[in-house]
């Protein structure tokens, strides 16, 4: 996260630089573009923090998160940031287009700005309706329109989104970043957030008929993200499974277990109540799983009415299976 969200905003250290940056000691001697990762490294810590310590959001919240990723220089004691004040005479507070030098966004004046960030904090607070992440997807939005400090507007809004994923139970912990594709699509991100919408704040952006394009965005980055987590998830547990236990379907999977936690002893109607199937459907799987040599008969071979663990798994534990405790999927019979 540290990585991309400042490469967004041009920030030329490689991903192995910022490693180097973050595990280093700060010093005077340090450029500009290490104190910007440094400094949102800082920041990540402190919202991570933040979410053990259940932190509300508020505008001193987001003064203080800002001040972090805005600090200038080693030891100094970090300041809550202030708002944006009165430009001097003739000059335009802007978004310029780095090769045009053109405005491509001017922000709302800086006496509405107070009054702008009152209503989003009030807005973050009381929303209740809308899935977590359709409020994350808004809230950066409208930090970023109303763009309150001078700089580093882009990089706390992507960090408070982050923040209200992470408090309502999407936390990604640092396994996967939604920056890592925004930096991969710039101009798909840039255009998105955009919408089309004229460059003067007043001339539609304050009242816009819609946030689909930029919200559908969101969500299908943050998709792509969490999709790569489980599937690294699922790979990697896959690598670390007994060989016996990786050919194995998901439901042999949990048959094994429900053995392992009724003391090795199962009769088809337990099995019938775990999967939640006929009993008829239950003795056709055991019939497989005989063949399969998951499972003997506990009670004679003519009439089983009772089945144990199979010789070749008989060695196989919990933690084997990719379960360190009982959970309420399986309840461990009397």
């Amino acid at each position: 996260m540290t990585h991309y969200s400042t490469r967004i905003e041009g920030n030329p250290l490689s991903f192995e630089q910022v490693s180097q940056v973050v595990k280093a000691k700060r010093d005077h001697s340090r450029i500009r573009a290490e104190e910007e990762v440094r400094n949102y490294w800082d920041a990540l810590s402190f919202l991570n923090a933040a979410r053990k310590l259940k932190y509300p959001i508020n505008e001193a919240f987001i003064k203080r998160l800002h001040a972090i990723i805005e600090r200038k220089g080693v030891g100094r004691k970090t300041v809550a940031s202030s708002y944006r004040g009165p430009t001097l005479p003739g000059t335009l507070f802007a978004v310029y287009d780095a090769e045009t030098r053109q405005p491509d966004y001017i922000p709302p004046e800086w006496v509405d700005v107070p009054q702008l960030m009152s209503d989003l904090v009030n807005w973050i607070n009381k929303e209740e309706e809308l899935p977590i992440p359709l409020k994350a997807a808004i809230s950066a939005y409208q930090l970023l329109t109303i763009h309150p400090f001078d700089d580093g507007n882009g990089r706390t809004s992507r960090a408070l989104a982050s923040y209200i994923l992470s408090v309502d139970g999407y936390n990604l912990r640092g396994f996967n970043s939604m920056e890592e594709y925004y930096f991969a699509d710039l101009s798909g991100y840039y255009k998105n957030i955009q919408m089309g919408l004229p460059v003067l704040y007043y001339e539609g952006r304050n009242d816009p008929p819609s946030l689909s394009p930029w919200i559908e965005y969101f969500c299908r980055i943050m998709a792509y993200a969490f999709q790569q987590v489980a599937s690294s998830a699922q790979k990697n547990s896959k690598s670390l499974l007994n060989p016996m236990i990786s050919k194995l379907e998901p439901k042999e999977i949990v048959l094994l277990r429900l053995l392992l936690q009724s003391g090795g002893l199962v009769k088809p109607k337990d099995i019938a109540s775990v999967f939640q199937v006929t009993n008829r459907t239950a003795t056709n799987w055991t019939k497989e799983w005989l063949k399969k040599g998951l499972l003997k008969p506990a009670s004679g071979d003519k009439r089983v009415t009772s089945y144990t663990i199979g010789d070749s798994y008989v060695d196989i534990g919990l933690t084997d299976l990719g379960y360190l405790e009982l959970s309420e999927f399986v309840t461990p019979l009397s």
